[in-house]
């Protein structure tokens, strides 16, 4: 479904289609509950909701390298990272060097990635992730396959 509106009317039922509830569930209590607010509960709260990810998701092969051979990984994607991009959807893409790589959407569990090269099928691409032992686990070299 498309975001709530910014602005403007909006009412129980809105809400309750947004979040997928059948309408017994329709209290504004239950419904900001679900929607992870706290109380006090308000109308209010729900105007763009849900918010922009500010994310795009990136996948490669579960399966790393120590050697520059990234591009002879053979396999399916299998493991699905994320990266904050201002303005991101949630959608897939191909980041650049430089960007920090996470295993979850709020970014918030540094991509571990032991100092070595992954392979991309989505990006056509190897990756080499610094692993700092910290949070500064990021792309520091991109090999084209």
């Amino acid at each position: 479904m498309a975001p709530l509106p910014l602005s403007g009317p909006l009412s129980i039922n809105d809400i309750r289609l947004e979040l997928g509830q059948a309408q017994a569930n329709s209290s504004l209590r239950s419904l900001s509950s679900l929607a992870g607010f706290s109380t006090p509960d308000a109308m209010s709260e729900f105007y763009g909701y849900p918010p922009t990810p500010n994310y795009r998701t990136f996948s490669i092969v579960n399966q790393a390298t120590s050697s520059g051979e990234v591009c002879s990984i053979i396999g399916e994607d299998d493991l699905t990272l994320y990266y904050g991009e201002s303005g991101g959807d949630g959608s897939p893409g191909c980041p650049s060097a430089g960007v920090y790589l996470w295993e979850d959407t709020a970014l918030s569990i540094p991509f571990d990635g032991k100092n070595s090269y992954w392979f991309s099928n989505q990006c056509s691409a190897g990756y080499y992730v610094v692993d700092n032992g910290d949070l500064t686990n990021f792309i520091e070299g991109i090999t084209p396959c």
